[in-house]
């Protein structure tokens, strides 16, 4: 595959992209020189006039300087807190939470500490993840939520 000569390479601009049950995900690309556009003429000739074929293809944001763009992460890379995590944050900003925390030998003044000791606990970045990593998510249920409910509910 590496002898493999691209059908194009070259600038494009993003003209439009679109999304719908009918058509799909689409993008519409502007090309810089219209002379480039003869190579996918020469594809869908071959087949009949019919496009669709498939292609591998590789885009980079370039910016004004002409240096290529850090894309922006996405929402999916950065998950919002579902059930579990509203859950830490309540306890996170809860004076009693902090006070069974200290009760197990560790160090808690406030919101910040707390939850980093919840990420630490869990091995996440972010309590968000606690509703979409099962692991983390057994490991609050069994460190915090049972152990602290217990404790809330008089069992000190």
């Amino acid at each position: 595959m590496s002898d493999v000569q691209p059908l194009f390479h070259g600038e494009v601009q993003l003209a439009a992209w679109s999304e719908s049950h009918t058509g799909g995900a689409k993008i519409v690309l502007w090309l810089s020189d219209p002379a480039d556009l003869e190579a996918f003429r020469v594809m869908t000739v071959r087949k009949g006039n019919v496009a669709g074929q498939r292609m591998a293809c590789a885009l980079v944001e370039i910016g004004d300087d002409e240096q290529p763009v850090q894309p922006v992460q996405q929402a999916a890379e950065n998950p919002k807190g579902g059930p579990l995590a509203k859950l830490a944050g309540m306890w996170c900003d809860n004076p009693q939470f902090w006070e069974w925390i200290r009760s197990k030998g560790a160090r808690c003044t406030g919101h910040e500490e707390a939850a980093q000791i919840i990420r630490k606990t869990c091995k996440i970045g972010s309590r968000a993840e606690l509703d979409s990593n099962r692991d983390a998510a057994r490991v609050f249920n069994e460190m915090f939520r049972k152990p602290f409910g217990y404790w809330m509910g008089g069992a000190q």
